[in-house]
């Protein structure tokens, strides 16, 4: 069982295995990222990004991802719940249809997340550039997509603690691991990382979700949507949703009396209205746990019932707060 202390989470660091990294390349890739994704690529420029869904054209959640405008033609994607084939799979035929390039070389860049309230100052004891700007990216020494030293900074926020994503070349990555620990940043395993982003409610695709399950019940809504562009996959319906605020379920935070595991049900007034997704065990000796439940449970406050086998507990649903 992993235990986690947000507060002693002031600046941590875990690489992040097997997280897709490519970049697309051409004349065509504004408008293209435009139509496809949830959020608006017509206004970023180079040195900027945003969060986005990939839905299918009922709006249903099939990955998420993070966007980053290396060059008026050129984007970098790092994807969430979503394998590279996967995404090459639903977006072949588009692809081909544009005058765009998918760059996935053998050896792209790692992910290196750091997270926490002291990130920006970890980063300038490293000689790191912190960007100030939600999404915003700066390239540090070369460019990892074509440099086995080259380095990214870029802003995300994974946890509620505030943080980084590095892309990182991997000829360059123990240098930046040393820079960063020799700053006063530690080093945490991926387990953690996901406990403090159930402490801050965040939820991650598809462990809390489906493939039908809808952004706004996921609660990306506002990070991962502009409601002001054009057309995309799924927009008549996202947009249908947002002004009637027609979702019957959503990501809840529980603050269990007891250790359950995820698969419990949680219950109120003897009928079953959603099911424990994520948890976390804080070393305070709290219980927190994620679950997207019926419209009945969504007031802070209410209390429900959690069975997990033979177990049954009760759960107060809390509002999401990083310190836990």
């Amino acid at each position: 069982m992993t235990v986690v202390d947000p507060a002693s989470c002031r600046a941590c660091f875990v690489q992040l295995a097997d997280v897709p990294v490519f970049t697309l390349t051409g004349d065509d890739v504004r408008r293209w990222t435009n139509g496809m994704f949830t959020n608006n690529t017509r206004r970023l420029k180079p040195g900027q990004g945003n969060r986005h869904c990939a839905c299918d054209d009922r709006g249903r959640i099939q990955g998420v991802l993070d966007l980053y405008f290396l060059a008026d033609d050129k984007v970098a994607l790092v994807l969430e719940g979503m394998t590279l084939e996967a995404f090459m799979a639903r977006y072949r035929m588009y692809l081909m249809l544009d005058d765009i390039e998918l760059d996935d070389e053998d050896d792209p860049p790692l992910v290196l997340t750091l997270q926490g309230p002291d990130t920006a100052a970890v980063l300038a004891a490293a000689g790191l550039a912190f960007p100030e700007q939600a999404h915003g990216h700066v390239e540090v020494g070369g460019d990892p997509f074509t440099s086995a030293d080259g380095l990214r900074v870029c802003r995300k926020d994974r946890t509620g603690l505030g943080g980084v994503d590095l892309l990182c070349g991997r000829d360059r990555l123990a240098e930046v691991v040393a820079s960063l620990e020799a700053a006063g940043a530690r080093a945490i395993s991926a387990d953690e990382l996901d406990a403090l982003r159930v402490v801050g409610g965040r939820a991650a695709w598809p462990v809390d979700g489906t493939d039908k399950s809808m952004v706004h019940e996921l609660r990306l809504n506002e990070e991962c949507c502009a409601f002001d562009k054009g057309c995309y996959v799924g927009q008549e319906i996202l947009n249908r949703i947002d002004v009637k605020g027609a979702i019957t379920k959503r990501l809840t935070q529980l603050r269990l009396s007891g250790s359950v595991g995820v698969g419990a049900e949680v219950s109120l007034d003897g009928r079953v209205i959603g099911t424990v997704s994520s948890r976390a065990t804080l070393a305070s000796g709290d219980e927190l746990a994620l679950a997207v439940v019926r419209k009945a449970a969504w007031a802070p406050g209410t209390v429900v019932k959690v069975a997990d086998g033979n177990a049954r507990i009760d759960a107060v649903v809390v509002e999401p707060s990083a310190a836990g």
